[in-house]
């Protein structure tokens, strides 16, 4: 079994320090929050580490429609979020002029949230096609792959306007807590792709060779 598990999960080690680091940051995120009484913050990050002890549960236990199927819900959990800070903080409460006031930092503050919600949008949908697809989709995981390594610059271009922005310094940590395991939880979407793309295409393999060696008799 764990021969097996060596020869296909060529990520494994990166998916446990990843489930780790999100669970950690998240742990930290969520006493900072709870000293603000943030509620909606509250409820995300809980969202967040049931759905990563969940999904390596699922991991662990080769139940794939489980483990995919929760990380297009933490997609969606993200997409919620993300949406929540440009369409209701910055734009429906109208914070952007305080951004905006803030000079060069600001701006590219809120470029960045914008950009990041969009390609969670994005990445989410190109999830789905991968995963739910009869076949495997080396393309898409290429293309999602892709998406993710440039929505990972864009989290860091936030964590550090983030630092350089006139917040309360527990926020300001909230924020680089919440956006360093959002980091940690694209990784897990990358390593998770990968691997079911890396079994269907294996599954794919031994049709075919069950297909040759029933011509051959």
């Amino acid at each position: 079994m764990n021969d097996q598990k060596e020869s296909i999960f060529l990520n494994e080690y990166l998916m446990t320090i990843a489930s780790a680091f999100a669970i950690g940051a998240s742990f930290f995120a969520l006493i900072l929050s709870w000293r603000m009484k943030d509620g909606f913050t509250l409820f995300i990050i809980i969202v967040k580490v049931i759905t990563i002890f969940a999904m390596y549960y699922a991991y662990r236990h080769y139940r794939w429609d489980v483990a995919k199927g929760l990380m297009g819900g933490i997609l969606f959990c993200l997409m919620f979020q993300e949406g929540n800070l440009v369409l209701e903080r910055l734009w429906g409460q109208e914070d952007f002029d305080t951004y905006l006031v803030a000079g060069v930092q600001g701006s590219i503050y809120l470029a960045a949230s914008g950009m990041a919600f969009m390609l969670t949008v994005i990445i989410t949908i190109n999830h789905f096609f991968i995963n739910y697809a009869k076949k495997g989709n080396p393309e898409n995981v290429i293309f999602n792959q892709m998406a993710i390594s440039i929505k990972l610059f864009i989290y860091l271009v936030l964590i550090i306007t983030n630092s350089m922005l006139s917040f309360d310094r527990i926020i300001r940590w909230e924020n680089a807590l919440q956006y360093l395991t959002d980091i940690a939880i694209l990784l897990l979407i990358v390593c998770i792709e990968s691997q079911i793309d890396s079994l269907k295409v294996l599954r794919q393999e031994l049709i075919e060779q069950k297909k040759a060696r029933g011509k051959e008799l």
